[in-house]
This record gives structure tokens, C-alpha cells and sequence, in this order.
């Protein structure tokens, strides 16, 4: 099977392509597959030049004539690759961290997505805010993760159950020594009764902001409600002294899960795991599952769709399934819970969240919807 990859780089994240790399082959060399696999590599940089998105997939499609595309890219690449699918019927598997969404969840024949629903995480975590307290909230991110959908996930479930904004914090300082976030403490500190703060930082400046606010006078009485990225080990670990808040998010995948899937992943990686690594493993998963429809019919997109549809697969976050109404593989997130000076989260293992998914795709984003054209975490 010819296997097209859209591959990014990431100025963040310098090591996102060789994680999802060691993933993918860490799958394919474990089950001995990787022979029956060949790979074929364009780079799409950032992910920002739609003209380069189109080229460089139909070099793939058309002439290197691929039976999949594997498209490490952002939600906005899929208007600008379904002609060219359609032309061809093949299979796209779109691949990301999922911090941006469909503006309508209708599905394309041919066009799968994968990630590590980072959006729906950050939509179940903005009802767990508007419950907290009274329910006023500060939405505080960044210059760059503010321009992604997650946050409008969050912001918008704290609305619907009840929540309110009472103010919006968004930094634009580099990622340094200079970093301080005095602008949010000072409105802190003049309306007490906001307790709550909705968070969307990737690691970076997680750890900034955890320092940051741990200086804070009355940082013992904040309730912080975050998104998956600042779960990370990473992004808690570099926190200088015990967090005086609790945090509180979800996350698709935890490094210390006990799964088979997991277990073996983690033996079989030549670099540390990343949410990157896990998704390369799950790419290679869905592969296998391609290679082995009957007859071996690889390269019918609208077929191969329907038949995974049908496939349940125990990856390392978990049991993973094909929506069939969005076609998007979907997973129970784990919700974590770090009280004060805590270094381990509490942790509750969520089986079934299937009403929640359908409330989350069922309301269409309306309006006009700006934001950033580069893959989420390759700024």
C-alpha cells in the first residue's frame, strides 16, 4: 500500500515530525508490517500556504498516485483538498492535536479525521467552570492559541450552562524571562468575586503562567479550568514551587496509562512520548485495519470509509471508533484533577461520553469565524 504523508514542521514543537514518525513505526515494526507499507514525504511547513497544501497533495494523488493521504494539517485544509479527493477517491486521513473544528460536521464521502480532541476537551471543561463558585470566569490565552477554536469550545459551554466572562486576558509577551502577566492579577485583585480562570496555553507558557500566577497575593482562592496542553508533565513540571490552585481539565491520553496499546508503544519508541507519538501509532493502527479489508482494496476512499466505521480500535488512549455521523474517531476522555501542591492528578476515567459529543457537534458555529491558517502547535 502507497501511503502519501503531508508532513509539518513546528517552531514550538521542533521534534512534532520525528514523534509522529517513531509513533507510526513503532506500530509497523512491532506487527511486522512495515514492509507492506510505502511511505512517500512532502513537507508543508506550517501548514499556512493553502497553495502549497494543494500542490504538494496533488504531486501525492496524481503523480506519485497514493491509495491514501495522510494530511498532518489543520481543519482548513480539507476545503482545499476535497476537489482533488473527489477527483481521485481517495482516503484522506486528516491528522491533528483537534484544536480547531468543522464549521458544520457534515461529513465528506471520502475524508476521515483524527486527533486528540483537544477542542472537545476544552468544551467539557468550560461546564465544569460555570458550576464552580458563582460562575464568573476570566478567559485568559495567548496571542497565538487564542486564534484556534478550542477556546471558543470552552468559553461558549461555560455560557450555555450558566457561566459568565467577566474579563478577557490575552497575552502577546514572548515566551521568556520578561513574561508576567500583571494586567490579569491587577483585575484579579480589583473584583474579588472572580474566581474562576479559563485557561488556553500550550506548554510554553503554561509553565510561565503557572509561575506567574503562583506569585500572585491571592492565588489561593482561584479555581483554574485549563486545556489538554497544559496537562501535560511538561507544562506542569516546570512549575518552581507547589501550585497554590487547584487545575482542572480533560485530556485524551495520559502517558501512564496501563493499556496493552500504551504499554507497548512505550517500549517500542526511540524518543521520549508525546501527544505527537500517539497520534503517528494511531495513524499506523488505521492503516493495518486498511490492510486488511478483504480482497485488500486499498485505494476506495468511500469504501474504506464505510469499513472502518465498523472497526473498534484499542489505541494507546483507549478504545478509538468512527463517529458515523462526523466521521471523526472519537474517544473518552480522562478528566484530571491537581489539588493544591499536588504533583499527581486525581483521575476520573470516563467511559461514555456519547451525549455529550452529540451536544458538542450539534450546535453549527455561525457567524464570521477568523483565525490563524497554521496547524495548531507549529507556530
Amino acid at each position: 500500500m502507497k501511503i502519501g504523508l503531508l508532513s509539518p514542521l513546528s517552531s514550538a514543537h521542533p521534534g512534532i515530525s520525528l514523534d509522529f514518525m517513531d509513533g507510526l513505526n513503532a506500530f509497523l515494526e512491532h506487527y511486522n508490517i512495515k514492509q507492506r507499507i510505502q511511505l512517500v514525504k512532502e513537507n508543508i511547513g506550517f501548514g499556512g500556504s493553502e497553495k502549497d497544501i494543494y500542490a504538494k497533495a496533488e504531486k501525492l494523488l496524481i503523480n506519485e498516485d497514493v491509495d491514501v493521504l495522510i494530511a498532518y494539517a489543520d481543519e482548513k485544509a480539507v476545503s482545499i483538498l476535497h476537489p482533488l479527493l473527489q477527483a481521485t477517491n481517495r482516503l484522506l486521513l486528516l491528522v491533528n492535536p483537534g484544536a480547531n473544528y468543522p464549521l458544520n460536521w457534515v461529513p465528506q464521502p471520502t475524508i476521515i479525521r483524527l486527533n486528540m480532541q483537544h477542542a472537545f476537551c476544552s468544551w467539557l471543561t468550560g461546564s465544569l467552570a460555570a458550576k464552580t463558585g458563582n460562575g464568573y470566569a476570566a478567559y485568559c490565552s495567548t496571542f497565538y492559541d487564542c486564534g484556534y477554536l478550542h477556546g471558543a469550545a470552552m468559553v461558549n459551554n461555560l455560557l450555555s450552562n450558566g457561566g459568565t466572562i467577566s474579563h478577557n486576558y490575552i497575552n502577546n509577551q514572548a515566551y521568556d524571562s520578561a513574561f508576567e502577566i500583571s494586567q490579569l492579577t491587577n483585575f484579579l485583585f480589583a473584583n474579588p468575586d472572580c474566581t474562576n480562570l479559563l485557561c488556553i496555553f500550550d506548554e510554553l507558557p503554561s509553565s510561565l503562567f503557572y509561575n506567574q500566577l503562583n506569585a500572585y497575593q491571592n492565588a489561593n482562592g482561584l479555581n483554574l479550568f485549563v486545556s489538554p496542553m497544559m496537562l501535560t508533565q511538561k507544562a506542569l513540571a516546570a512549575t518552581g514551587e507547589a501550585h497554590k490552585f487547584p487545575i482542572e481539565g480533560f485530556v485524551s491520553w495520559l502517558p501512564t496509562a496501563t493499556n496493552e496499546a500504551n504499554i507497548t508503544l512505550l517500549n517500542k519508541l526511540k524518543r521520549p512520548a508525546t501527544l505527537f507519538t500517539v497520534l503517528g501509532y494511531e495513524t499506523a493502527m488505521i492503516l493495518n485495519e486498511i490492510l486488511l479489508q478483504q480482497n485488500e482494496v486499498v485505494n476506495d476512499g468511500e469504501a474504506t470509509v464505510t469499513y472502518l466505521k465498523n472497526k473498534v480500535l484499542q489505541t494507546p488512549r483507549g478504545m478509538l471508533q468512527l463517529d458515523d455521523e462526523t466521521q471523526t474517531y472519537i474517544s473518552a476522555p480522562t478528566r484530571c484533577t491537581y489539588e493544591i501542591g499536588e504533583k499527581m492528578p486525581s483521575k476520573i476515567f470516563l467511559n461514555n461520553l456519547t451525549d455529550e459529543w452529540k451536544a458538542f457537534t450539534a450546535v453549527p458555529t455561525e457567524g464570521h469565524v477568523t483565525g490563524w491558517t497554521n496547524t495548531y502547535l507549529c507556530y
